[in-house]
């Protein structure tokens, strides 16, 4: 347990130049950890696997979708695309100068983007990268935690080619259900709560066998 908060502190020293983000841009952050090679790992999962940083909890899952909130009640929604993944899927994202921050990701053969719209006292995030997307709500003074929780979780994410192969390749993944497209912006916080209220019915009963996060 102490190995993995030793590679986390020196993951975040080493990117950063100290533990605090908060006086760092968005560009920044992106380039320095959403970037930036991630091997950590507490999470596994049926043809994949990532890390989820320490403050963030699990309320529900199912199949390829979590949803997880933070210390400060934030709230994440969280999409893993397998069949494009598989297929290996590449669109072109077209940035939109009206809302607070939006660009493309690129890292060799990795391609996202991070998209922020301003409601108030509010953000809604849309971060995608590797075939992974994180939508969140954050409270303004909360984006460069949240931003850096949904680096680490998008640098992270890892897939597993044999598993996708006898699950998507023999026909095992229902591709009527794959209608979630990780590669365009909503930009409505609206579609994001909707997504939360599909998980309320059984917010406290995680399916434990499911979620196993190693601890910290």
């Amino acid at each position: 347990m102490k190995k993995i908060v030793i590679l986390l502190s020196v993951l975040l020293v080493s990117i950063t130049g100290c533990v605090n983000l908060n006086t760092y841009s968005i560009e920044t952050i992106v380039n320095k950890i959403i970037k930036k090679e991630n091997k950590l790992k507490n999470v596994n999962f049926e043809g994949y696997s990532y890390y989820v940083p320490k403050g963030l909890k699990y309320i529900n899952k199912k199949e390829y979708n979590a949803y997880l909130v933070d210390a400060n009640n934030n709230e994440y929604y969280v999409y893993v695309d397998v069949v494009s993944k598989y297929h290996n899927t590449k669109k072109k994202f077209l940035p939109n100068k009206k809302v607070y921050y939006s660009k493309s990701i690129k890292n060799n053969n990795k391609f996202g983007y991070l998209e922020i719209t301003e409601y108030k006292h509010y953000y809604f995030i849309e971060a995608m990268y590797n075939y992974m997307k994180v939508e969140a709500y954050i409270k303004k003074d909360d984006l460069k935690d949240a931003l850096t929780d949904i680096g680490l979780m998008l640098s992270s994410v890892k897939y597993n080619k044999e598993i996708l192969n006898t699950m998507i390749g023999e026909n095992k993944f229902s591709y009527k259900e794959e209608n979630y497209n990780i590669f365009e912006t909503k930009r409505k916080k609206s579609d994001f709560l909707n997504y939360v209220k599909e998980y309320d019915y059984n917010k406290n009963k995680v399916d434990e066998d499911n979620i196993k996060v190693e601890e910290e």
